[in-house]
């Protein structure tokens, strides 16, 4: 955004506001590119956590369409994200991803069918095929396992065995679709184990997850039925799972890092810097760029560690002002990192 071509008579709070939200999104920006290109890195297996440092779940429909997000802005992230795509693309959920888009600003939207087209003519995933002709987004599904039936033939049976490393519990999401199929079920189980064996509300999982309440609860009771999960019902419907077990199962010598939220970061960011973007355009009050930026990020579930999300609730609180709001935004940007700054500038 071009800040000195600001008109001059502005009072200097607008330009002052508007220039301290435009280096925040600035470092929002970059913080969600690092992230992205680690986790790219780390599907392709060319990457390696570091050591001693904590590995969190990728969740791959997040990070495409972060990645399609910043595409316009960095074409070798685009070109990274269309040459894993064009292999993998049987992977990931068409449906998850089309629902998912509506939290992203409305650019992502030519980007998706970029990749859609790749997946399509490169990768033979004609589940695509409606993104690619441009048809309108699908209504919310409540379905729990859309794309299970289709995917695995999509790519004309190439084993999915030999393509990931998954032996890193950052692809626990996917390497849990590889063996239970693309839908609820498997992104569900991949949130319990997070939690590490901790009690969870179907409305919690839903949250995380990005799927709809009841798409979680049919697949949480399914697998409840199955004793692949437990399940308890003291007034509202909680789920967890046997962690050991599904460690010695999949030898998953690594903890679990908790539940990342990279759905929620990565949206609220692009949302946050589209917004920026805007208010730099407009002749507006410092009040009512505080506003703007509180309204959006009051309804933001960023974490599942309550105290972190209690210091963001409160952060952006009625009352408060530009300044906290810039340190709790800042220190997002820092959480984005993998792994994790310490040092986050604020």
């Amino acid at each position: 955004m071009d800040l000195d071509a600001a008109p001059i008579d502005r009072p200097a709070a607008y330009l002052d506001a508007q220039r301290s939200l435009a280096l925040v999104a600035a470092r929002l920006t970059a913080a969600v590119a690092t992230a992205c290109r680690r986790e790219w890195a780390m599907l392709d297996a060319a990457g390696d956590p570091p050591v001693g440092a904590p590995a969190p779940v990728i969740d791959p429909e997040a990070l495409l369409l972060a990645s399609a997000w910043l595409a316009p802005h960095d074409r070798t992230l685009a070109a990274t994200t269309h040459a894993w795509v064009s292999r993998w693309s049987d992977l990931l959920s068409v449906q998850r991803t089309r629902n998912l888009a509506r939290a992203f600003p409305p650019s992502v939207e030519a980007e998706l069918r970029n990749i859609a087209v790749t997946a399509y003519e490169r990768g033979k995933d004609f589940r695509w095929a409606p993104l690619v002709k441009g048809a309108p987004a699908a209504p919310a599904t409540d379905t729990a396992a859309d794309d299970t039936d289709t995917a695995a033939a999509a790519t004309g049976g190439v084993p999915c065995a030999t393509r990931l490393p998954v032996h890193h519990t950052a692809l626990l999401m996917l390497r849990l679709r590889m063996a239970f199929g693309v839908g609820a079920r498997p992104d569900a189980l991949a949130y319990l184990l997070a939690r590490d064996s901790a009690w969870s509300a179907i409305a919690d999982i839903a949250q995380a997850t990005g799927y709809t309440t009841s798409a979680i609860r049919r697949a949480l009771d399914r697998m409840a039925a199955a004793r692949i999960v437990s399940s308890a019902d003291d007034g509202a419907c909680r789920y967890r799972c046997d962690v050991p077990a599904w460690a010695a199962l999949f030898s998953l010598h690594e903890r679990v890092e908790p539940w990342p939220y990279r759905l929620q970061g990565y949206a609220f960011v692009a949302q946050c810097v589209t917004l920026a973007d805007g208010l730099a355009r407009r002749k507006l009050t410092a009040y009512a760029i505080t506003e703007a930026v509180r309204g959006l990020a009051r309804s933001v579930r960023i974490s599942g560690d309550g105290a972190v999300q209690r210091a963001w609730d409160d952060a952006f609180r009625e009352g408060s002002a530009l300044p906290e709001m810039e340190r709790a935004l800042l220190h997002l940007a820092a959480a984005l990192h993998w792994p994790a700054q310490t040092d986050q500038g604020a």
